[in-house]
């Protein structure tokens, strides 16, 4: 009835599934999860404020990935920051520059900035052009965005996303202009640049808890209790199975290989 090797898989799906919709109800009847503070996060305030008081733009970019490649859902992390960010710039009437490199990436982004600006209030205050389009070739992108950087004397870079050869380019050139610079990405070969030339940066797993972590969103915060009680469950198999591994008990090891 069942494929060997896939009944320990079946369990533990349902036993995920369970534990999401769980805190989803919880969460919506007014249980309150606590997060670990992210520096990275906190600093968005603070660097929107930077540039309120300096009257200069505040630039984002998801990067150069495309939302229906394998990337995907890191643009999307992206874009649920880039959510925050144009309602704050709505809200203290601060220049908001979003630039794309992907034809997809750039209809969802100008949705999301004009959904923030009415979300804030100032629907009229939305500009067509905050959302530019550079190009589809990186190192295109990499040079529209540096020359946009530059042009617009931006005083704050938010890079959250998939990132590839253009990351530290920008990075870098965000810096030498005197920006704030906050970064993220789930790609592993980037993080260490990022580290090395932002001033703040979320490493991986941590830009998917933006979401929950800026909007305060019920279903958001459930998703992260759920994939926090999938991990104590991951840890609890591996240090049951490694003792019982120690006392040449191989019950778990076969219930997992069924």
């Amino acid at each position: 009835m069942f494929i060997e090797g896939r009944v320990a898989a079946f369990i533990s799906l349902l036993f995920i599934a369970a534990a999401l919709l769980y805190y989803i109800n919880r969460m919506r009847g007014g249980l309150k999860y606590p997060l670990r503070r992210l520096a990275a996060l906190d600093a968005i305030d603070e660097a929107i404020g930077t540039a309120t008081e300096r009257g200069r733009p505040v630039f984002f970019t998801s990067g150069d990935g495309d939302v229906v490649a394998a990337e995907g859902t890191q643009v999307l992390a992206g874009l649920d920051v880039l959510t925050y960010v144009a309602e704050k710039c709505a809200t203290y009437n601060v220049k908001l520059i979003a630039a794309t490199s992907k034809p997809n990436v750039h209809t969802i982004t100008e949705e999301v900035v004009r959904t923030a600006y009415a979300k804030a209030g100032r629907p009229e205050a939305y500009q067509p052009d905050s959302v530019q389009f550079l190009s589809d070739q990186q190192m295109a992108y990499c040079a529209a965005t540096l020359d946009l950087m530059r042009k617009e004397k931006v005083a704050a870079a938010i890079l959250i996303g998939p990132f590839f050869r253009p990351g530290l380019i920008i990075a870098d050139g965000a810096a030498e202009i005197g920006a704030i610079t906050i970064a993220g990405t789930a790609r592993m070969s980037q993080l260490p640049l990022f580290v090395a030339s932002c001033d703040y940066c979320l490493l991986g797993e941590e830009m998917y808890a933006g979401s929950a972590y800026l909007n305060d969103d019920a279903t958001s915060i459930a998703n992260i209790a759920g994939q926090d009680a999938a991990k104590l469950y991951a840890v609890a198999l591996i240090l049951i199975g490694a003792l019982l591994s120690t006392a040449k008990v191989e019950f778990l090891i076969n219930l997992l290989k069924r």
